[in-house]
């Protein structure tokens, strides 16, 4: 690999960690949250942002101003992890109140999980994300029984929401959509009458953006964000006077040269692959000489003969 090039991937991998660590700490603000919600859950499509903003769990504040709604999500605990099963780490987790069960006498709550995810399509192994979405939602089901007895009531289980954010490696054909993965009722025989609420426990969204941004209210708000487009984001949510959120916003400004330049960042290191190997197979049918093929791949003849050898290895297994 070409020392410049080594540089400019190690380069972008910091930048895309420190946007990524800037993304998710922008996103535990419940003014954030809140358009997201309003747009993707249905519990509160006929709700303003502002209302929204009221209903998600917050740190208590000791005497806050009347007017204030810029405090922390209450964050239940990012990390879960029970016997025999493996630990998991959540991007944001926390609980709002379901207006549409919630009355004066009872509260009825709805368990987030959002998570802001990179590549749809990871490797090692690879996994369909949707999956990955239910197994996080399944057990935040199972949290909120705690150890199982006979006196487990499951009337106290409330419904889970796993809402994945996707930005990178994303098929063409799905780029800006929006799915949902529910429990609904099939009727196979006969039909029956049951509350919805006792059997819509859980449901998978998945936000998947797109090169091409989308005009839909969602994808506006969220590439807003992402661009640090301060204005745009005061088109959803009034922020104008949470000086700290402003400031998160116009954070994400400069990163927003890295966030384009991803997908081209990911063609030019193909490329680069792909152009090497092509000068290994001219090396390997005799047409170039392995040192001509080193001054052609910018390398010394130890490194291109390394890196032949490799390649005739995978080639001809």
């Amino acid at each position: 690999m070409l020392k410049e090039t080594e540089i400019t991937i190690n380069a972008t991998k910091s930048i895309k960690a420190k946007y990524d660590e800037c993304a998710k700490a922008l996103f535990k603000n419940p003014e954030i949250l809140a358009p997201i919600l309003k747009y993707v859950v249905p519990e509160y499509k006929d709700y303003t942002a502002e209302e929204i903003v009221d209903f998600i769990v917050k740190d208590s504040i000791d005497e806050p101003p009347v007017d204030s709604v810029s405090t922390m999500a209450n964050q239940l605990g990012t990390e879960m992890n029970s016997l025999g099963e493996k630990k998991i780490c959540y991007d944001m987790h926390f609980k709002a109140i379901n207006p549409k069960l919630s009355n004066s006498k009872t509260t009825i709550y709805l368990h987030m999980d959002l998570e802001i995810q990179n590549d749809y399509r990871p490797g090692n192994p690879k996994y369909p994300i949707v999956k990955r979405g239910i197994y996080y939602g399944a057990r935040e089901i199972s949290s909120q029984l705690g150890v199982l007895t006979g006196k487990t009531n499951y009337n106290d289980v409330e419904k889970v929401y796993s809402v994945w954010i996707c930005n990178e490696n994303i098929p063409k054909e799905l780029q800006n959509t929006v799915t949902e993965y529910t429990i609904k009722k099939n009727e196979v025989i006969g039909k029956v009458d049951e509350p919805e609420a006792d059997y819509d426990l859980l449901s998978v969204i998945m936000v998947r953006l797109g090169s091409n941004e989308g005009k839909e209210e969602i994808f506006d708000y969220l590439n807003s964000v992402f661009k640090g487009d301060v204005e745009k984001v005061k088109e959803y949510i009034d922020i104008e006077d949470n000086e700290d959120i402003v400031e998160g916003v116009n954070g994400m400004d400069g990163f927003s040269e890295s966030i384009s330049r991803r997908a081209e960042n990911r063609g030019f290191q193909k490329g680069l692959q792909e152009g090497l190997q092509m000068i290994y197979r001219l090396v390997e049918k005799g047409l170039v000489k392995i040192s001509d093929a080193a001054v052609e791949a910018n390398m010394t003849e130890e490194e291109f003969k390394k890196g032949f050898e490799e390649y005739s290895k995978k080639e001809n297994k």
